[in-house]
């Protein structure tokens, strides 16, 4: 395992899926299917390569422990785009705002699944 895996997000073969894949004008469930195909690369490649979760300490209790990886988030990967030059900034500020409201009206979760509501006690 390379120095700095444990913390990296984006593999530079998920890069190139990026941006292979990445046109102007992709619709929410392409986007969200774009999305999901890097984040299983992501998995694969952690498994692959026996990439394992970085030590954390807790604040409150000092326990060292292992962190938990996170996943990618379809505004993760809005964001990449512009990141790595696959699409104008103008244009990924824009997509990033147009996904919040969208998310929120939706009820989607970061991930662009249904949330489920909770109901108040």
């Amino acid at each position: 395992m390379h120095s700095g895996d444990a913390q990296r997000q984006w593999f530079s073969e998920m890069i190139e899926m990026l941006r292979q894949q990445w046109t102007p004008g992709l619709s929410w469930t392409e986007l969200a299917h774009l999305t999901t195909q890097l984040d299983t690369m992501l998995h694969r490649i952690r498994r692959d390569r026996n990439i394992i979760p970085p030590m954390c300490t807790c604040p409150r209790c000092g326990t060292h422990k292992r962190s938990r990886f996170t996943g990618i988030s379809i505004n993760a990967t809005i964001l990449a785009a512009g990141r790595f030059g696959i699409a104008p900034q103008t244009e990924v500020k824009e997509l990033s705002k147009r996904w919040t409201k969208y998310r929120k009206e939706q009820g989607l979760d970061h991930y662009g699944k249904k949330t489920t509501p909770t109901t108040a006690s």
